[in-house]
């Protein structure tokens, strides 16, 4: 089982095949087994793939402190400098764009492009309550004794997903989008009850030159329709390849 220490804790990491790195980030609820088989063959030849579990999930340490999303771009930066990886394309997925999102505005360099999904700067405000009921079912949801056991391969515990459940909600990165001047591709959806469109687009506002894509769907897309996102991955990082 591949681990290394990075920041302080032990994050397990999985690399496959060879090519220009696409680091993967995942949502709280960790790795879709069919998106990265999706992104893996695709990807054969090309690109190498990395993922990872953050701090408070899956495999990797679930110290007991407070975690922030800040915390979790550092956690990363780390692993990419353990790993010899200088640069990277980052797909964030959920949780993971945050994380993508501080990451790209704390170490511009490491960051090739984004490809951020099921995407956004903040969590709901009170002038969002669907979004905010949604979350908070979630949450309720979550930390039900055994429900994690049974829904995810590798859940985090109860205390971990409280902490990172926290992170997520009090991280506001509003404010970083005006810094990031990567190319950004966002793919969301439209039938998203917790991350609404209006969500989107304000990424695709404040991130110069991002491009936007909303899908028929919602915030389970990765897992239940993968090729959709992952075509889009492919097409806009061949895209970069030959505008160079």
């Amino acid at each position: 089982m591949p681990k290394i220490d990075c920041n302080g804790i032990s994050l397990y990491y999985e690399v496959y095949g060879t090519g220009i790195p696409i680091l993967v980030i995942w949502g709280i609820g960790g790795e879709i087994l069919p998106f990265i088989e999706s992104l893996k063959q695709k990807a054969h030849g090309l690109y190498q793939i990395i993922n990872f579990d953050t701090r408070g999930s899956g495999r990797s340490d679930k110290p007991d402190r407070e975690y922030s999303i800040e915390m979790m771009a550092d956690d990363t930066a780390s692993l990419m400098d353990s790993l010899n990886i200088r640069s990277a394309h980052i797909l964030g997925i959920s949780t993971g764009s945050r994380i993508a999102l501080s990451l790209a505005s704390r170490y511009p360099n490491k960051v090739k492009s984004l490809i951020l999904h099921v995407a956004a700067a903040r969590s709901p405000g009170s002038d969002e309550p669907e979004a905010q009921e949604v979350y908070d079912r979630l949450y309720n949801t979550m930390i039900m004794p055994g429900f994690m056991e049974k829904a995810l391969l590798y859940p985090p515990t109860i205390p971990s997903f409280k902490r990172l459940f926290k992170a997520l909600v009090t991280f506001n990165g509003v404010q970083l989008l005006s810094s990031i001047h990567v190319p950004t591709r966002i793919i969301n959806t439209t039938s998203d009850r917790s991350t609404p469109v209006s969500m989107a687009q304000e990424l695709h506002e404040k991130i110069w030159r991002s491009q936007l894509i909303l899908l028929d769907g919602d915030h389970m897309i990765a897992r239940t329709d993968p090729e959709q996102i992952t075509d889009h991955v492919m097409v806009f990082l061949k895209s970069l390849e030959t505008s160079k």
